[in-house]
């Protein structure tokens, strides 16, 4: 085999293992997210700690892993593979984590202007039904007052 076929091989099976790594770390945040905002009067508070202890183990032994694969199993041409992949995992790591904050944030927003708006129709209901109320009593006040005026 020549080696850019062997580099094209390797970056595949990085690129898969990373990929399944991405899927686990976004499982554990799922239900760390799930756990703090959904009360489950059913859950097992044991079983969601292990499995929540499980999957992050998992999560560490697939980076030991992976560290070993990449400084001591890949070929000198590549490199300071893992140092080189790492750093720049960890430039992506804090730019994605900051658009999915400021995503969180959008979605925040975006509920409490629905809140706003949904507060706001219920004060305009609320005054259009009171000026109906009070116009319809100064109507029947003043039907009273003519009623009295003909006798």
């Amino acid at each position: 085999m020549d080696e850019t076929s062997v580099k094209v091989e390797i970056v595949k099976n990085l690129t898969e293992f990373f990929r399944l790594q991405e899927q686990l770390a976004a499982h554990i945040r799922e239900e760390e997210e799930k756990s703090k905002t959904v009360y489950d009067p059913d859950q097992n508070h044991m079983e969601a700690a292990l499995k929540r202890v499980m999957a992050q183990q998992e999560m560490a032994a697939l980076e030991v892993t992976i560290r070993e694969t990449m400084v001591y199993q890949s070929p000198p041409e590549m490199g300071a593979l893992y140092s080189s992949v790492f750093e720049m995992r960890e430039t992506i790591q804090g730019e994605q984590e900051q658009a999915r904050l400021a995503e969180e944030a959008k979605e925040r927003y975006k509920g409490w202007l629905r809140r706003e708006r949904q507060r706001d129709l219920q004060a305009k209901s609320a005054y259009l039904i009171g000026t109906a109320i009070f116009l319809l009593y100064l109507w029947l006040w003043f039907l009273l007052l003519s009623h009295l005026e003909r006798k």
